[in-house]
């Protein structure tokens, strides 16, 4: 019975520790500058990429570029 428990829990353990490193992230210009000049509207347009959370702490560690995302655009922000 007691084995049984050990392993509910740590499957129970793995499966959180992978719903984790799942979670999206919002990456701003992940591959370097890429802001644009103010447009007419006075706003700078950006590009994105929404990424799981373990791609992003591997890119972050190894300095890499990892070519999976879940998806990517633009988007703008008012310059204040």
């Amino acid at each position: 019975m007691n084995r049984v428990l050990l392993l509910v829990l740590v499957g129970i353990a793995v499966v959180l520790v992978i719903g984790v490193l799942a979670l999206p992230t919002k990456e701003k210009c992940p591959k370097g500058p890429c802001v644009t000049a103010p447009d007419a509207q006075g706003n700078i347009h950006y590009y994105y990429e929404v990424k799981p959370l373990g791609a992003a702490l591997i890119e972050n560690i190894t300095g890499t570029n990892l070519p999976f995302h879940y998806t990517s655009g633009d988007d703008f922000e008012k310059v204040r």
